[in-house]
């Protein structure tokens, strides 16, 4: 199981790993995933939340997440 870089806690992927010697885009082999789902298996980081948090961009108001640190509104993310 993956370990956040940022928060360092040990988390399920909500994808499974990329078949192994696939050099396909990401995008290609998991074509309906979310962006967010994608972004764990390709940098290890766990949840929206941690990764406003690695990145620590500045903000102009403070952002909203759910249960599982997926964003919900507020921060610098477009909302759309």
């Amino acid at each position: 199981m993956p370990v956040c870089p940022n928060c360092k806690r040990v988390y399920e992927a909500e994808l499974s790993r990329r078949p192994k010697d696939d050099r396909r885009l990401i995008q290609d082999i998991f074509p309906e995933a979310l962006p967010y789902q994608r972004e764990q298996l390709q940098t290890g980081i766990c949840s929206d939340k941690c990764w406003d948090e690695y990145l620590r961009p500045e903000q102009d108001t403070e952002p909203v997440y759910d249960e599982k640190g997926k964003w919900v509104s507020g921060g610098w993310r477009i909302e759309g």
